[in-house]
């Protein structure tokens, strides 16, 4: 006994169902994959460009409180009234004029430090020890040995920067604020002699407030390191100098920490450091994991209504009917590979039948006028053709007469050897198309023939093809007769050497070959009528060639196919074949 389950998907009813529901299922899963998949990308991608310009926005106002110390910095390099107090060795430390000179610098660092909040001290060491100028009531000293001070003389005049602490550089306690500093040397501006040190100690808290307003999600943040990855800022003040967990890199990236992944956006602020947001992957998706779950959803409900319309499709419709009918539109169509899968013994089979045989029937009379075209085809080539050999052979004939007239027997002998070859390819005894490497052997021996012909006229041919289109099949003989009517109509005539040039390339799925030749050109009148056929045209052969490879590619590939003639009269000729990138699938041996 079959199973009822088996019976059931064996008959009509259950084949159709079967169809109708997967072919349901299948479109809407699909669709709600390939919607969840770019759901995902863009809502990351968006994701990612909002961090990426917020990270932007916060690096730019990093860079305007760098920006502001460092021209601070360098307008107070600049002060001539801070260099002379700086160079105050000679003059009495009781006299009013150094009381004022010393005065004026000092003002000067005070007027900067009232006007920049950010700013708590700003100090210049001189290095003598002496001249001391400083912004705050607070003179302090015994700096000297200091590594940041012995950092800022080793940059030699390039502005040093200090990264986030809680002790202040100066007081050297802890103030309660985080701070960082700006310093570099004094030099008299003259003689570069070093005068001494700039120090600007600021309030971290203009950094810190900036860079904790950005988050990425509930657990992304930023923070800054140095040009040796070290922690200038972090949320967590017990990494301040602290080699940093990720690779410095200026670039955009992901990595995987304890887990998870993360998108790495780093920015490089205008001192070098970097101010790096770090985004979690999983929280860009979290909006698209709302969609597939909302897509799972849509997917189980569409199940649903498959399954209800499939049963009452299945039992309402006349199931085969509707097949046939499918199967008669696709044959008016064009299909003539339809048939017909109902083919049982009830009057629904017959018909099935009766429409296999009627398609066949009419497949097997397109065959026939596709033949009967096809051998009429064959007919206008070959007599094409039959027009061409006996001039080709007439001239290389000719060519060998002469050879033999002035008793060069060794010029004979290779001549009649090139001829062989060329003789069994006119005969076409391995069908009609060759390699379009094998044309170009061709060609060399043809070109090996009119070389002892012109023997006091240098004649070259130069072949330019990539070695992937030499295996490109072409009809065969198809750039003799055109060489030969460059040979004799542009470069016989001409006085001096002849150059022949072929270039091949791809055109989409076209072949392009251009063959050029520097002979004596053709008239501009003479053109249009090259590649027209009347009874004038037999008595000349240039007319014949040109026409016949014409005719050949049109009646091979379609009428978009052929030759183009451009010539400029007493500069050269440019004949451009243009034929499909595969040989047509009718089998064209016999021509």
């Amino acid at each position: 006994m079959i199973p009822r389950w088996r019976t059931f998907f064996r008959s009509i009813t259950g084949q159709l169902f079967f169809l109708f529901f997967i072919g349901m299922i299948i479109p809407v899963a699909a669709g709600g994959y390939l919607n969840h998949r770019q759901s995902t990308a863009i809502v990351q991608e968006q994701v990612g460009n909002v961090a990426s310009v917020t990270v932007t926005q916060a690096s730019d106002k990093v860079n305007l409180i760098l920006k502001k110390l460092e021209d601070w910095s360098m307008f107070i390099l600049g002060n001539q009234t801070i260099m002379e107090a700086l160079e105050a060795d000679d003059v009495d430390r009781d006299s009013f004029e150094y009381f004022q000179l010393s005065n004026q610098a000092s003002e000067l660092l005070y007027s900067i430090f009232i006007n920049s909040n950010e700013i708590m001290d700003i100090y210049i060491f001189d290095v003598n020890k002496q001249n001391n100028i400083f912004s705050s009531t607070a003179n302090v000293t015994g700096h000297w040995d200091d590594d940041w001070y012995r950092q800022i003389i080793e940059a030699d005049g390039k502005p040093v920067w200090f990264g986030l602490t809680n002790k202040s550089f100066l007081k050297r306690a802890d103030i309660g604020i985080p701070v960082f500093g700006l310093g570099r040397t004094v030099k008299n501006r003259y003689n570069g002699k070093l005068l001494g040190v700039l120090f600007i100690e600021v309030r971290g808290t203009h950094l810190t407030q900036e860079l904790q307003n950005v988050k990425f999600g509930e657990t992304g943040y930023t923070f800054v390191v140095d040009q040796n990855n070290n922690y200038i800022y972090h949320p967590d003040q017990r990494q301040y100098g602290r080699a940093s967990a990720f690779d410095l890199s200026p670039n955009e990236h992901r990595v995987e920490l304890d887990g998870r992944e993360l998108l790495v956006i780093p920015k490089r602020l205008m001192n070098g450091w970097y101010a790096t947001g770090i985004i979690p992957i999983e929280e860009l998706l979290q909006d698209s994991k709302e969609i597939g779950r909302l897509t799972a959803i849509i997917l189980a409900c569409s199940a649903v209504y498959a399954l209800i319309i499939g049963v009452i499709v299945t039992t309402k419709i006349a199931r085969p009917l509707v097949h046939l009918n499918r199967l008669m539109r696709r044959g008016a169509s064009g299909d003539l590979n339809v048939r017909s899968r109902f083919l049982g013994a009830n009057e629904i089979g017959q018909l099935g039948r009766s429409f296999d045989r009627m398609i066949e029937q009419i497949r097997l009379l397109i065959i026939q006028k596709e033949t009967e075209e096809a051998e009429k085809m064959k007919a206008e080539i070959r007599a094409l053709r039959y027009q061409i050999n006996p001039h080709f052979l007439y001239n290389t004939l000719n060519t060998i007469r002469h050879l033999a007239r002035f008793q060069r027997t060794d010029d004979v002998s290779r001549s009649i050897a090139n001829l062989i070859p060329l003789l069994e390819a006119s005969i076409e005894r391995d069908g009609t198309f060759v390699p379009l490497g094998e044309e170009f052997d061709l060609l060399k021996k043809y070109m090996v023939i009119q070389q002892y012909r012109y023997i006091d006229k240098p004649l070259s041919l130069h072949i330019h093809c990539p070695d992937e289109l030499h295996s490109i099949l072409i009809p065969r003989m198809l750039l003799q007769p055109i060489v030969e009517n460059a040979i004799f109509h542009g470069l016989a005539p001409k006085d001096g050497a002849g150059t022949i040039a072929i270039d091949v390339c791809r055109d989409n799925n076209d072949i392009l070959i251009n063959v050029v030749d520097d002979g004596i050109g053709i008239e501009a009148e003479k053109l249009p009528q090259l590649l027209q056929q009347s009874q004038n045209h037999l008595r000349g052969m240039t007319k014949i060639g040109l026409f016949h490879v014409h005719q050949t590619l049109r009646l091979f590939y379609g009428p978009q196919y052929g030759l183009k003639v451009e010539s400029t009269y007493g500069e050269g000729t440019s004949i451009i074949l243009r034929l499909a990138g595969a040989p047509p699938k009718e089998e064209r041996n016999a021509i």
